[in-house]
């Protein structure tokens, strides 16, 4: 067991191609193979086994990257790199660590370590194209631009839980690649958002926000209603998106607009350190 250098990068991008056990590529670990938060577990020489989380500006880390080859027990390398991991976080002054079992196949190991099932992510998609007849009064739609995103973390910070805050950095990334991204003004100020990509033939929201301050105005209605006609416009047959299975605001919203669950769902963990 060891830290991450950057010339692991070979082997650790040849790992998350062969490997049976690893999670979704949906962070950018490759910047982070110097840090000590990135540990590699090695078997004969060869990269067996890789563990990476990160805090990203919040007092939750999630585990960003973790992948381990079919010949490595998942308890043995658990013991082995998470407890470096762990002590790189408590010096950062992190307060949890969150963990999404894609796949289910580390739920068991972690539950034997101390962490505890904090909610389900769950898949819902749309078809058909009905939308809701709901308008918002004095809400103004536009895309978002750069010098908005300390507006919109702000939306973020005040609507979700620490575990599902973005920094500004991440949030500009997520602008830069995303095919939809408009934010609802209300009285000169930034009051949602929502942001998705196209993968054609599918589109996927991967969030839309209300500041608590202008919930129940309409406006989280107002915001997904032209989020999917962007995505329709574009091209997209279905709609997905992903959310909590103990969200009700957002469960309600949903099926308003006719969302239905796919049954996929994601178990997250969670470490208090």
């Amino acid at each position: 067991m060891r830290k991450a250098r950057p010339d692991d990068w070979p082997d650790i991008a040849g790992l998350n191609q062969r490997a049976r056990r690893v999670l979704p590529q949906l962070w950018w670990w490759e910047e982070h193979l110097a840090d000590d938060l990135f540990i590699v577990v090695e078997r004969k020489g060869i990269v067996a086994g890789v563990l990476f989380a990160w805090p990203d500006e919040s007092p939750v880390a999630w585990v960003r990257l973790a992948a381990l080859d079919d010949a490595l027990d998942a308890g043995e390398w658990l013991d082995l790199a998470l407890p470096p991991v762990l002590e790189g976080l408590r010096r950062r002054g992190t307060r949890r660590l969150a963990w999404m079992d894609y796949g289910g196949w580390v739920g068991p190991y972690l539950e034997a370590r101390g962490f505890k099932p904090l909610t389900e992510v769950v898949t819902l998609v749309k078809f058909d194209r009905a939308l809701p007849d709901k308008n918002a009064v004095g809400v103004r739609l536009r895309p978002a631009s750069d010098a908005d995103i300390p507006a919109v973390v702000a939306v973020d910070r005040a609507a979700f839980t620490p575990h599902w805050w973005h920094s500004e950095t991440t949030m500009r990334r997520r602008a830069a690649v995303a095919s939809h991204f408009a934010v609802a003004e209300m009285a000169g100020e930034v009051a949602g958002y929502a942001e998705g990509e196209l993968r054609l033939p599918k589109a996927h929201l991967n969030r839309i926000a209300v500041h608590p301050a202008y919930q129940g105005r309409g406006i989280g209605t107002l915001l997904l209603r032209d989020a999917l006609r962007a995505f329709w416009r574009s091209g997209a047959e279905q709609v997905t998106l992903n959310t909590q299975a103990d969200n009700r605001y957002s469960q309600r919203l949903y099926r308003r607009f006719g969302f239905e669950p796919t049954g996929d769902a994601v178990t997250v963990w969670e470490l208090q350190l």
